[in-house]
């Protein structure tokens, strides 16, 4: 345990109460007055991970200050989580009515989303991460807006906070070759540019990827519909309630050139039995032969028959009785 963390474990806490630990400006914060970050990328906590954290926090509280920036223009919250929404939302349930936060002031929406990232990149590594969370984590990195350098300046200040002393530096550099990106996560330039799509897909398309009823190619896919084409798709795949193929997910995103898509018509495909190619088929030579004379030749049988079908399923035929 750090000895910021230690520290904390002991304070008195009250109301907007301020206090300044190995360097580090604290203020006592009520939940009730922080929002969830809006637009949260990772996945929070439940079941038994998230019970075994309340009882932590029921028997020795929070110990690592939660880092929060200060908002305006929302009337019910004056800060945002940044850092702790598993912490919040357990100290809350063990009945807790606040918490010691670090709070920044003036961060750019970009920059908040790094602390974010960061935060959760300290505690896990990039392989354990969902795919809909490594898509986060690469689109930030890949962004117009990412500075490797405040990066940096980001996980000092983190790694510091940890330690119980606070520092930032300065040195700003740019990455945003996908290859160069790809080299930090051991991914192929291929891997990052799939992340990058499934970043675009709506939340509930990203949790049927991250719970493994939608497979990577048919995120793809799908990444290229506008938001209200993902939306009846989510919907209608919660009525299809199994998991599509790839070719059906191609398909919708090919029936979606021709004009807005609609949950009838993604049903239609997702339970058109033709969807799939019929089986290979082998026909008896005594079947066709008496129609041909000797020495014809194969592609010239095939074209003939090709046309019989053709003509066959044209006209029309009486329902049977």
């Amino acid at each position: 345990m750090s000895s910021l963390t230690a520290e904390c474990a002991g304070l008195d806490s009250g109301p907007e109460q301020e206090i300044t630990k190995k360097g580090v400006r604290l203020v006592f914060i009520a939940f009730a007055r922080i929002r969830q970050f809006q637009g949260h990328p990772f996945r929070l906590y439940t079941g038994e991970r998230f019970s075994d954290m309340v009882e932590s926090i029921r028997q020795n509280g929070i110990l690592m200050p939660l880092i929060v920036r200060r908002i305006f223009g929302d009337p019910a919250h004056d800060y945002e989580m940044l850092s702790g929404h598993n912490r919040m939302n357990a100290g809350q349930a063990a009945g807790l009515e606040g918490a010691w936060c670090v709070v920044k002031e003036g961060l750019s929406d970009a920059e908040a989303m790094m602390y974010v990232v960061e935060t959760n990149l300290l505690q896990r590594s990039f392989s354990d991460l969902l795919p809909s969370e490594k898509a986060a984590v690469l689109t930030l990195r890949y962004s117009e807006m990412f500075s490797q350098g405040k990066r940096n300046d980001i996980q000092r200040e983190l790694e510091e906070l940890e330690r119980g002393s606070g520092t930032c530096g300065s040195d700003f550099h740019k990455s945003k070759n996908r290859d160069v990106l790809g080299e930090d996560y051991a991914l192929t330039g291929r891997q990052v540019a799939t992340y990058l799509r499934i970043n675009r897909l709506c939340d509930g398309l990203k949790l049927r990827l991250d719970e493994k009823l939608l497979t990577q190619a048919s995120a793809v896919s799908l990444s290229y519909l506008n938001g209200p084409d993902q939306l009846a798709v989510h919907a209608a795949l919660l009525r299809y309630q199994r998991k599509p193929v790839d070719t059906q997910m191609a398909a919708v995103r090919k029936l979606a050139e021709s004009g807005p898509l609609t949950e009838h018509s993604i049903m239609g495909i997702l339970q058109n039995k033709g969807s799939s190619p019929p089986k290979a088929l082998s026909i008896q030579s005594a079947v066709y032969t008496p129609y041909f004379a000797s020495g014809t030749p194969k592609k010239e049988i095939e074209r003939v028959i090709g046309e019989a079908l053709a003509l066959y399923f044209s006209q029309p035929r009486e329902e049977s009785a």
